[in-house]
């Protein structure tokens, strides 16, 4: 029969004298840590500083250009240039035949709500009317 042997059990030492770093090393890592950073940050702000120069100049040139459309519309809009491109398009101002004046009973009352249905009807007309307040006919109040 063998003997049986017990089985070793790794155990850690714990060495108090071993050498440990000195206080100037972790002093000389702190600012070499620091400088770091701070020259991190700088190029960042100074990146960041370039992006908004360039958007600041992005929004200058939209501006001038909205400017010079407007001024461009403005011009357009104007009666005599509104005439002469109806000309080049060939119309001409309605004559007081065409006009046709649509009476007062063939439109829809300005208040009140419209009467038939169901309460489900009802309940979707006024959330299509909460949705859409001008989808209802106005009544003309003078001719």
């Amino acid at each position: 029969m063998k003997k049986r042997t017990p089985t070793p059990v790794l155990r850690r030492r714990f060495e108090f004298d071993r050498p440990r770093v000195p206080l100037a090393a972790w002093i000389l890592g702190l600012v070499l840590v620091a400088a770091f950073v701070e020259v991190w940050q700088v190029t960042r702000v100074s990146a960041l500083t370039l992006d908004t120069e360039k958007t600041a100049r992005a929004l200058d040139e939209a501006e001038a250009r909205q400017d010079y459309l407007e001024g461009r519309l403005a011009v357009t809009r104007t009666r005599s240039a509104l005439e002469a491109r109806a000309r080049a398009l060939g119309m001409k101002p309605a004559e007081p035949s065409q006009i046709v004046v649509v009476p007062a009973a063939y439109l829809a009352d300005g208040g009140g709500v419209e009467e038939g249905g169901g309460s489900l009807v009802a309940l979707g007309r006024r959330f299509a009317e909460s949705l859409v307040p001008s989808a209802r006919a106005r009544s003309r109040t003078s001719y």
